[in-house]
């Protein structure tokens, strides 16, 4: 008998990595230096990130939350920013011969991915999502940049993430059966029902989502939003925040390159937490071995190491405040749970998913700032309960 995912790779064409590395990427084996590259390339593309992540300051828990009750807009820039450079290099690399086909496999262990995912669970995940993400102030890629920046009980959040995949571990042939849907989605993406190549439309809406950031920069500059302290790109305290969302977001090329893969972080706590439950858990025994679990890994190792970095280069090591270690174990474990719900966190589904115009993310993404958006609403309405450290 064929495993789930295998039926669905043999029903969809999809290639493992392995093979498709061999026939559309320059006929490269899998040795041990390709490796070794595919995984130092991870992490520094994970130092990357972390670092324009710090200087964002979109990884303080109070920039989250002010976001989901609209008193700031810094998240929001560097999301769309973010969003819009994925968008556009997408874009490119399908225009490119030598990169076409490389997305073009993207796409397909996207479908290959989501076989058993639908319109409910990208609802239901990406509202667990935005709810732990307004709980906790992080999400699961900031959470490592709270850590590496020394944000005080980021432990406690990272402690619930590793608890919320855990739990979905355990439960996921139960909520596969609850929330698969009777009819496969058979047009998985954007372009394909409006009928063209991905960038006639990819690129309008680049356009749009780029003049969406300049519009919130002229209602509220970023300069007016964080602290602006220092001098030169390394020691400043804070960057724009449309800036560091491009530079996020231009992360995708090496990463299609390198590892046909996109941005993502959830899987990372997968591969992790299969390390002692792949025994129990078929699901986590998925992600527990091989180069194209592990890049995550490093490339959220990285961003610890990046944000580090950053928060040492402006004196702001360990001054960020967080939030109360309950609030943090809840929220952690269920952004998690929600991520892995949904097949997808902030950065598989706004990043990426959103960048190759994906059905599933264009739903779970507003599903997200839903559940973040009432939850910031309740948790205000009830402010008189001190929720920081």
């Amino acid at each position: 008998m064929l495993d789930p995912l295998r039926r669905r790779q043999q029903e969809t064409g999809f290639q493992p990595y392995d093979d498709r590395l061999d026939t559309e990427h320059g006929k490269q084996k899998q040795t041990f230096g390709w490796q070794s590259l595919r995984l130092f390339t991870s992490a520094l593309g994970g130092v990357v990130f972390g670092f324009a992540v710090e200087k964002s300051r979109v990884f303080e828990p109070s920039v989250i939350r002010d976001q989901m009750l609209f008193g700031r807009f810094v998240m929001m820039k560097v999301f769309l920013a973010a969003s819009a450079t994925s968008m556009f290099s997408f874009s490119i690399l399908t225009m490119l011969p030598a990169t076409s086909q490389l997305i073009a496999s993207i796409r397909q262990a996207r479908v290959c991915s989501l076989g058993s995912k639908g319109v409910l669970s990208s609802i239901l995940g990406g509202a667990m999502l935005g709810t732990g993400m307004t709980l906790s102030g992080a999400c699961p890629g900031m959470v490592l940049a709270q850590a590496g920046a020394g944000v005080s009980g980021a432990i406690y959040t990272l402690l619930g993430g590793f608890l919320g995949v855990a739990c979905y571990g355990m439960m996921e042939p139960a909520i596969v059966r609850a929330t698969k849907p009777d009819i496969p989605v058979e047009k998985h993406y954007l372009h394909q029902h409006v009928g063209g190549p991905y960038f006639t439309l990819a690129f309008p809406l680049v356009a749009v989502l780029g003049m969406v950031v300049f519009g919130l920069e002229l209602y509220a500059p970023w300069t007016s939003e964080v602290p602006v302290a220092g001098k030169g790109i390394l020691t400043s305290l804070s960057w724009p925040p449309y800036f560091a969302g491009i530079v996020i977001g231009l992360l995708q090329i090496p990463t299609v390159i390198m590892n046909c893969d996109t941005l993502g972080s959830s899987s990372s706590y997968c591969t992790i937490a299969s390390q002692a439950l792949q025994k129990v858990s078929p699901y986590l025994s998925r992600y527990s071995s091989g180069v194209d679990n592990w890049w995550q890994v490093f490339y959220v190792g990285g961003a610890v190491m990046g944000a580090y970095l950053s928060a040492s280069s402006s004196g702001y090591l360990g001054h960020t405040a967080g939030v109360a270690p309950v609030l943090g174990c809840i929220g952690g474990a269920l952004m998690l749970f929600g991520s892995r719900l949904a097949a997808g966190c902030t950065s598989g589904h706004g990043l990426s998913g959103m960048g190759l115009l994906s059905l599933l993310s264009l739903t779970a993404v507003p599903a997200m700032f839903a559940g973040g958006i009432a939850t910031a609403l309740v948790m205000n309405y009830y402010s008189d309960v001190d929720y920081a450290t």
